[in-house]
C-alpha cells in the first residue's frame, strides 16, 4: 500500500473524529434510502513506471513477436519506442512516465441506510472511464488513445449536519475495491479510498438533491500485459458530484407531524394517531357519538348521549340479556331468561315513578298518563309477556280504605293502557293496600315510598286472578261514609294532603321523568 494512500486514509479518520464531536446535531431521521449520482471525474496523478529487461528490448529490435502487435498496446508500445530510442543499458532498464487524462463523467448509484441520528452507512458503486492524453516518460513525449476505465465498490460513512430546515451539510469517508483496466494494456484490482463533502438539499421530505466533493486515492496497480513487461501506476482523482436521492422515510423538517395526522406534533393533543385515520383540529380521531371511543374503533357509533360503553364503544349490558344497560329496567336478570324490551323477565318488577293520581281518587294526572305512554309501548313491543299492575299505598287510613283505593288506582292504569293499544287479556289489575311496603311507614318518606304503582311481569301463560271487593270504590267516588277514619288511626297531618297520591316523595316535589334505573324495581 502506498504511502500517500496511508496518508488519505488517516486524514478521513481525522476528518471523521472531528465531525463526531460537532456541536450541529442532524434531525433525528431514520431509515432506507437509494440514489444515482454523476460525477465530473478528473485524473490528476497517475505516475507510473514500466520495467523490462534487455532480452525484451532485443527482441523488439530484431523484430521478433515476443511483445505482438505494439499497435495493439499504445501506452505500453509508446513508452517502449521511449525506452528503445534511449539504447539498451544492459540488465533490467526502468522507464518512469507520467500520464495526463482528460476530465470525463463518471456514473453511479447508491444505497445506504440512515440511522437515529446523525450517521448514514452507504454502499457506492461507481464506473468512470478517462482518455490517455498523452504520456510523458522515455526521454519524450507520446500521444496515445489508450482509455483508462475504473469501476469501484465502496462502503462511505457520511456525518449529517442541519443548516436550516432542509439542508443537510455532510463529511465522511468511504473504503472499497477498485478495477483499473487499461484494455489491451491489462487490468488490476487494488484498494480505494475516498473524502468526501457535501449539501443534501430536501425538495420534499423525501426527495434530495445532493452536490458534493470526492478525493480518491487507490493502491498502486500492475499490469503485465505481455512477457517480460511490467507497468506500475499510482491512481488519484478528484471529482464532483451531484446526485438524485429518494429517502423511504419522511425528512423532519418544518412542522413536524410524527404520526402524519395532518396537525403538527406542537398542536396534536393526540400523538401517535394511526395512519389514515381522521381527526379533529387538535389532532384526536373523530367520535361522532361523544362516547369517548374514537369513530375508527367504535363497533357502536350511534350510541345515544350519555350511555356508558364498552373498549368497543358499545353500550353495557351487564346481564348479556340483550338490553343495554341503559334502557334495562332489570339489570339483573337471569342468564338465559327471555326479556322484555325494557329488560324485565317472569317474576321482575318495576316501580312506575311518577304514575300520580289526583287527591282521593284514582283519575290519573296528565304527567303519569305521560308516563303510561311509554310503557304501553314498552308492552307493545313484547308481545310474548303478561303483566300484574299492582297498586299499594301506606297505612294511613283502614284496611279496607286502602284496599278498595289501591285496587281502584290499579283498574285506573289498565284502563289507561287497554285505550292505548295493550290487549286487555295480558293485563291483571290488582290492589294489595298496604300489605306490601318497602320502607317504614313511620316517616314521611318512608309512607311515600309505599304508595306506589307497580308492573310486574307473568309467564306468557300467566294471569293472575284479580280480588273481587264487595264494596268497590268508583275512580271518583269520595271516601265512604260507612268507613270513616278510625279514632285510633288519625290521618297525620302532613300526609293530608297526599294520603292517596302513589309514589309521591312529598308535596312539594315536582314532577321527575320516567326513569328505567337500579333502584326502580321491587323482587
Amino acid at each position: 500500500m502506498s504511502k500517500q494512500w496511508i496518508n488519505a486514509l488517516a486524514a478521513g479518520v481525522i476528518l471523521a473524529s472531528a465531525a463526531g464531536v460537532a456541536t450541529a446535531e442532524a434531525d433525528r431521521e431514520k431509515g432506507y434510502y437509494i440514489g444515482v449520482n454523476a460525477f465530473y471525474n478528473d485524473v490528476f496523478d497517475a505516475d507510473g513506471t514500466i520495467t523490462a529487461d534487455d532480452t525484451t528490448i532485443l527482441s523488439v529490435l530484431e523484430g521478433l513477436p515476443i511483445l505482438g502487435n505494439l499497435g495493439g498496446l499504445p501506452l505500453v508500445g509508446d513508452l517502449l519506442n521511449g525506452l528503445l530510442g534511449g539504447g539498451v543499458g544492459g540488465g533490467q532498464e526502468r522507464i518512469g512516465f507520467e500520464t495526463s487524462y482528460d476530465a470525463d463523467i463518471s456514473y453511479g448509484f447508491t444505497f445506504g441506510h440512515k440511522f437515529d441520528g446523525p450517521i448514514r452507512l452507504e454502499f457506492e458503486y461507481r464506473q468512470g472511464e478517462n482518455d490517455v492524453d498523452s504520456v510523458v516518460g522515455g526521454g519524450g513525449s507520446f500521444p496515445s488513445d489508450t482509455t483508462l476505465e475504473v469501476t469501484s465498490v465502496m462502503l462511505n460513512l457520511w456525518y449529517d449536519f442541519s443548516l436550516g430546515e432542509r439542508l443537510r451539510p455532510y463529511v465522511g469517508l468511504g473504503l472499497g475495491q477498485a478495477n483499473l483496466d487499461f484494455g489491451n494494456d491489462g487490468d488490476d484490482g487494488a484498494p480505494i479510498g475516498q473524502l468526501g463533502a457535501g449539501l443534501t438539499f430536501h425538495m420534499t421530505p423525501r426527495l434530495a438533491i445532493d452536490a458534493g466533493y470526492r478525493y480518491s486515492i487507490a493502491d498502486d496497480v500492475i499490469f503485465k500485459p505481455t512477457g517480460g513487461l511490467e507497468t506500475e501506476i499510482e491512481y488519484s482523482a478528484q471529482s464532483l458530484l451531484v446526485g438524485l436521492r429518494y429517502n423511504f422515510f419522511d425528512a423532519q423538517y418544518g412542522a413536524k407531524d410524527a404520526d402524519g395526522d395532518g396537525v403538527s406534533d406542537e398542536m396534536d393533543e393526540c400523538p401517535g394517531t394511526p395512519r389514515g385515520v381522521q381527526v379533529d383540529s387538535v389532532g384526536c380521531p373523530l367520535d361522532g357519538d361523544n362516547d369517548g371511543v374514537a369513530d375508527y374503533l367504535d363497533q357502536c357509533p350511534n350510541t345515544p348521549a350519555g350511555a356508558e360503553v364498552n373498549a368497543a364503544g358499545c353500550p353495557l349490558d351487564g346481564d348479556n340479556d340483550g338490553v343495554v344497560d341503559a334502557d334495562d329496567a332489570c339489570p339483573n336478570t337471569p342468564a338465559g331468561e327471555p326479556v322484555m324490551s325494557n329488560g324485565c323477565a317472569k317474576d321482575q318488577a318495576m316501580i312506575l315513578r311518577g304514575v300520580n293520581f289526583e287527591l282521593n281518587s284514582a283519575k290519573l294526572t296528565m304527567n303519569a298518563e305521560t308516563i303510561l305512554d311509554d310503557v304501553a309501548a314498552t308492552l307493545t313491543s313484547s308481545p310474548g309477556f303478561n303483566i300484574e299492575l299492582q297498586g299499594h299505598t301506606d297505612s294511613v287510613g283502614s284496611d279496607s280504605y286502602n284496599m278498595n283505593l289501591s285496587q281502584n288506582r290499579a283498574k285506573s292504569v289498565k284502563t289507561y293502557l287497554v285505550g292505548s293499544g295493550v290487549e286487555a287479556s295480558r293485563l291483571t289489575a290488582r290492589g294489595y293496600g298496604e300489605e306490601q311496603p318497602v320502607a317504614s311507614n313511620d316517616t314521611q318518606a318512608g309512607r311515600a315510598e309505599n304508595r306506589r304503582v307497580e308492573l310486574k311481569v307473568l309467564g306468557s301463560d300467566s294471569v293472575a286472578e284479580p280480588m273481587s271487593y264487595d264494596e268497590p270504590m268508583l275512580d271518583d267516588e269520595p271516601m265512604l261514609e260507612e268507613e270513616p277514619m278510625l279514632e285510633e288511626e288519625p290521618m297525620l297531618e302532613e300526609d293530608a294532603a297526599d294520603d292517596i297520591m302513589m309514589d309521591e316523595p312529598a308535596a312539594e316535589e315536582e314532577y321527575q321523568p320516567y326513569e328505567m334505573s337500579e333502584d326502580e324495581f321491587d323482587y
